[in-house]
């Protein structure tokens, strides 16, 4: 076979793999062209696994349809193991193997349809690249080998030169994979921001096809206010030539994204590199914590005792009257608090917790802001410590002045944690699996606080210094790694035999198998991850904390994105508005509630959605016949709502309305003057028959708020000071008064008062006095009248028991004297002339009471 014409078979084998983008069509070109060239029928490829364990098929091919049912029948031998079937033995000798009489080879997959098909001889062909195993080229045949020998100086060059670019297959489709099953962004751009390429996850996230991934504007996808941030940041690793990130907002299909960039600058290509995670989820939550913290007027503090600097956030200055740009100290800080108990109680605890004499604090305490006002603060702390030194002071601040009394117990913690560096801790382990010693290097002894003299011990004693419950799924993990099954990439906990302390390792191992696939070494690192596993557990529980706010509030809490889905629907907002989350979260809110568009919520809250405003308003819901406060706060990519049932202020609203008009129309349906003042003696109530009565007795109508009694004359106005003073004590007033109009006419009025207290007040205070008076004066007349008939009376009935005793005694008398002697004429005469007399007497008595009875 001459030179020039190899040459020119390689060129066209060069010139077929360019043009497929998969290994599959890459490899098949390759091999088409060895067919035709040689005139042989069939041809497979075989290239080495990642860990140089196995060789897997790449494909079979033909150069004619005639033989496409051998591929079905080899479609099943996929991979082959070092020393098996033929590319195995290719592998294992390392030279080009021939078999003249497949018959006698039973060890080929398909050999009945081969043989159906002529298929007699077979080749394989080790590829290698700088005398390492790249791959295996298999021939399948009718030619015997005297017909082959011309082939063989090809074979032996495609053994010998074929290896380099097998081996760029090879680590284009490895690195091809890594880059479309990434979970992460991963996408190329210009100096402008163009996309040039990106993987699987770029396509997804920008909410496009991959093939139209390409020429797609990053740096337009990002909001105009966050653009010049974004320049800066390109701007930035240009002139650094360093890898650097950054948090950036996209708008894909009018809804916000946000994104966590890594990227660096290649100058010799002029490409931005970039790599990126969504964090959207994470930056709702910390827009719903933010919000959380207004509502419930939460504020964070943290002192760094190394650096003596003192953190306010935002909240905490808002809660001290303060502007954003104030810088706080310790000095002025402990100043707001009222001089006194309050601020000798923070000092006191502050000054125990520096020298550690205590871990944490919480006291409810008085500060004075910066405009004066007196408010109540509930103040939490934390200490921390690092290698026995106390490294920070770190907690809240909340305004409680409105709620003391009834104090809730809510408290945002955002736990401020860093990674220690895990640089210098890496300890790297050998086991020799044949012989069971393991081989710890000094690190390790250190991680796991054992000091093994000769650095060696065995795979049981290592299992036992683990955790009891993690021993039996980290032996499991190690027996499926030596199976092949998996790698082994795992966490488990130890105990340290001298303290009995819980550490959290980290391990990654490497095994070495010999040439039959055994299992012969376990190489790997441990590093000690505890701090960052406390982390991870402490951010699990302040995000857990932070949920178990918004679902404690006792109002309605829901937040929306600016196409209206709902994404919080809090427990307090089920129970008001009568719906699930499950039915509401994640769809859109006016399908659900379409029948509140055409009420003031979809106007209020479109509203505060375009404007990023804060609106606040009352509107009543009559499908759940419910009357709601409700606050909507815009955000970023929506809008918060703060709702709180207020049927029951409004059903009591309307009750006190009516209650009034009774009150206004019970003391108008009386002739008695009914009025009340308050300490200031000024009128607060009055009825139609008081103001009437002023009307003539002073001249003029008193109106609400007017001093009553306000006369120049002093006897009058301090006569009835001093009876409102009494009451004022608490001493009723009852008693008579008379007043004289221009007239002359001079009425009487009875009078009564009694002092209005408070109940609301725990000391019952007494707010004013209340007055009843009734014109008693036609009484008075009557009773006057009364009192004279009743003098007549006595006087008659004194005439009765006296004057008119006498001649009824003496009738009596000579009544009696006359049935005893039975007088006859003269003396009978004598007698009756005796009864005349006194009978003429009494009717004149009789004439007199008459007489006197009618006189007025």
């Amino acid at each position: 076979m001459k030179k020039r014409q190899l040459e020119g078979v390689f060129k066209k084998m060069n010139h077929a793999v360019a043009q497929p983008k998969n290994i599959e069509d890459k490899f098949s070109a390759l091999l088409k062209v060895i067919l035709n060239f040689t005139g042989l029928e069939v041809a497979e490829g075989w290239i080495m696994n990642i860990d140089n364990s196995k060789l897997n098929k790449v494909i079979t091919t033909t150069n004619t349809n005639k033989y496409g049912d051998i591929l079905t029948f080899r479609s099943s031998f996929k991979e082959a193991k070092f020393g098996s079937r033929l590319p195995g033995i290719a592998w294992e000798k390392g030279h080009i193997i021939f078999w003249e009489n497949i018959r006698r080879n039973a060890d080929i997959v398909g050999i009945n349809e081969m043989k159906n098909f002529g298929i007699n001889s077979a080749i394989g062909i080790p590829i290698h690249n700088n005398k390492d195993l790249v791959g295996v080229i298999t021939i399948y045949t009718s030619k015997k080998q005297i017909q082959l020998e011309q082939h063989f100086p090809f074979f032996e060059s495609l053994s010998n030169r074929l290896g380099m670019e097998i081996m760029r297959l090879k680590s284009e489709n490895e690195l091809l994979t890594i880059f479309e099953l990434i979970p992460n962004l991963l996408f190329v751009t210009d100096a402008k921001g163009i996309v040039v390429k990106g993987n699987i996850q770029a396509s997804k996230t920008f909410e496009c096809a991959e093939n139209e991934l390409k020429g797609i504007s990053f740096r337009d996808m990002i909001p105009l206010a966050e653009r010049i941030k974004f320049d800066d940041f390109l701007f930035k690793i240009e002139q650094s030539r360093k890898i650097d990130e950054i948090d950036i907002p996209i708008l894909i299909n009018d809804q916000i994204k946000w994104i966590n960039l890594t990227a660096t600058f290649l100058p010799s290509e002029s490409f931005i590199y970039c790599v990126g995670k969504d964090i959207s989820h994470q930056k709702n939550l910390e827009d719903l914590i933010k919000r959380t913290n207004e509502i419930v007027r939460i504020g964070t503090w943290e002192m760094i005792l190394t650096q003596n600097n003192l953190y306010w956030s935002p909240m905490t200055k808002i809660i001290h009257d303060l502007d954003e740009d104030y810088e706080p100290d310790l000095k002025n800080a402990i100043n707001f608090y009222r001089e006194g108990y309050s601020r000798n109680l923070i000092q006191n605890k502050v000054d125990l917790a520096i020298k550690g004499k205590i871990n944490h604090f919480d006291i409810d305490t008085q500060l004075i802001t910066s405009k004066g006002r007196l408010i109540w603060v509930r103040v939490q702390a934390e200490t921390e410590w690092l290698n026995g030194k106390l490294f920070r002071i770190y907690g809240s601040i909340q305004d409680i002045d409105e709620r003391k009394k009834t104090e809730q117990e809510i408290m945002d913690a955002k736990m401020r944690y860093e990674l220690a560096s895990k640089a210098s801790t890496i300890g790297v382990w050998d086991w020799n699996i044949e012989k069971d010693t393991v081989v710890w290097d000094e690190t390790m002894q250190l991680l796991n606080r054992r000091n093994i003299g000769n650095s060696s011990h065995h795979y049981n004693e290592w299992l036992l210094g683990l955790h009891p419950d993690d021993r039996e799924s980290q032996n499991l993990q190690i027996k499926e790694a030596l199976l092949g099954k998996k790698d082994y990439n795992t966490q488990f906990r130890i105990i340290w035999p001298d303290s009995e302390e819980v550490r959290f390792i980290k391990a990654v191992a490497y095994i070495v198998r010999n040439n039959s696939g055994k299992p012969v070494r376990m190489v790997g690192i441990n590093y000690d991850v505890t701090e960052e596993v406390a982390y991870k557990s402490e951010l699990e529980r302040v995000n857990r904390e932070r949920e178990e706010i918004l679902e404690s509030i006792t109002d309605g809490f829901f937040s929306v994105e600016k196409d209206w889905k709902v994404t919080y629907w809090n427990n307090a907002a089920e129970s008001i508005l009568k719906m699930p989350k499950e039915r509401i979260v994640g769809k859109n809110l006016w399908d659900i509630y379409e029948d509140a568009k055409e009420l003031k919520f979809y106007k209020e809250f479109s509203y505060s959605m375009e404007t990023r405003q804060e609106r606040r308003f009352v509107e009543y819901y009559p499908t759940v016949d419910i009357w709601l406060e409700c606050s909507a706060f815009p955000k970023e990519n929506g809008l918060v709502v703060y709702l709180k049932n207020i049927t029951g202020r409004i059903k009591q609203q309307k009750k006190l309305a009516e209650v009034r008009l009774l009150q206004e129309h019970v003391i108008n349906s009386t002739e008695d003057l009914i009025y009340a003042i308050d300490r200031e003696f000024r009128l607060i109530i009055a009825n139609n028959a008081f103001n009437k009565e002023m009307q003539g007795l002073v001249g003029k109508k008193y109106e609400l708020g007017e001093i009553v009694f306000d006369t120049n004359d002093d006897v009058i106005f301090n006569y009835w000071r001093d009876q409102f003073s009494k009451v004022l004590e608490g001493e009723q007033q009852f008693f008579t008064y008379e007043t004289n109009n221009d007239m002359g006419n001079t009425k009487t009025f009875q009078i009564g008062m009694y002092p209005i207290i408070n109940n609301d007040s725990e000391e019952k205070r007494i707010t004013g006095v209340a007055c009843f008076s009734r014109d008693i004066t036609d009484k008075i007349k009557h009773i006057n009248a009364i009192e004279k008939q009743n003098k007549k009376l006595k006087d008659i009935a004194w005439k009765q028991s006296h004057i008119v005793r006498a001649p009824v005694a003496r009738i009596m008398g000579l009544i009696n004297l006359q049935q005893d002697m039975h007088y006859t004429g003269k003396e009978l005469d004598e007698i009756l002339s005796y009864i005349m007399a006194s009978t003429e007497e009494l009717d004149q008595i009789i004439r007199d009471i008459s007489r006197s009875t009618n006189e007025k």
